[in-house]
């Protein structure tokens, strides 16, 4: 059963919150941007973590840092400070992404559900956060449409896929790549609705997602690269020595399709 929750111009949680990181400002030092310059206090501090397995035996393990505001800033871990991550008894140190306004730290790992995830953050000169963890959902299968079915105004898909996911949380989310005569294309994304019933399957109205893009421009859509992705996802716990945050663990599967106008 469909529960349409599509929003124009919306991003996934993972996307909003870097965009309101980068309205945030350039990342502050966990060493150094405390009082005195000492320090910020772990308590002060906000985690967002992801456990994410997109495609077989793959899991990609981010983490960010910030001061849990809502134009959040976040943090570069510095001056002794690190993040590491652990699975099945094998650790790894968390890397920066080098990205000037929203440090992500990230490890790698294969896949394995119902297993512990473990996030450690390790301070120098404050206090420690060595449990956060998260569990993965198990795998599914998209089963219906076909990859890079084509589709024209009007139609109604069937997105279904095995197992259903449940007691998981299921939602949809797609991403839009449309392309005019000429000048730049037109992307957008959002979420298309969550499977409310947990029977597997949520139709998604091609005109919800292409209207939009009409509407940004006058110029006629000559085609639009659409995918589609259902995300299973679990909710992790967060080390209580950070002020508070978020921690999910996602499975997903995308499927594309092909909009060409009528």
């Amino acid at each position: 059963m469909q529960t349409n929750i599509f929003f124009h111009r919306a991003l996934g949680l993972a996307g909003l919150l870097t965009l309101l990181s980068a309205c945030g400002g350039a990342p502050k030092s966990s060493s150094t941007s405390g009082a005195d310059g000492g320090p910020m206090p772990t308590s002060r501090m906000t985690l967002y973590l992801t456990v994410e397995s997109s495609e077989p035996n793959a899991v990609v393990v981010r983490a960010n840092i910030n001061d849990g505001k809502l134009f959040s800033t976040s943090y570069r871990l510095d001056g002794g400070d690190s993040l590491s991550a652990c699975f099945v008894g094998v650790c790894r140190p968390m890397l920066d992404n080098d990205s000037i306004y929203t440090p992500d730290y990230v490890a790698r790992f294969g896949y394995q559900p119902g297993v512990d995830y473990l996030v450690s953050l390790t301070r120098l000169n404050a206090e420690n956060a060595p449990f956060s963890l998260v569990t993965l959902p198990p795998a599914f299968t998209i089963v219906t449409p076909a990859n890079h079915q084509q589709v024209t105004d009007g139609d109604t898909v069937v997105v279904s896929w095995m197992p259903t996911g449940a007691p998981a949380k299921v939602d949809l989310i797609y991403s839009a790549d449309c392309a005019f005569p000429s000048g730049p294309h037109s992307f957008s994304s959002g979420t298309l609705s969550d499977d409310s019933n947990a029977d597997g399957q949520e139709s998604v109205s091609i005109d919800d997602i292409v209207n939009f893009v009409r509407s940004s421009s006058t110029a006629t859509i000559t085609r639009c690269s659409i995918d589609v992705s259902v995300r299973h996802q679990h909710t992790g716990s967060v080390d209580p020595a950070f002020d508070h945050g978020i921690a999910l663990g996602i499975v997903s599967r995308k499927v594309s399709l092909d909009y060409i106008p009528r």
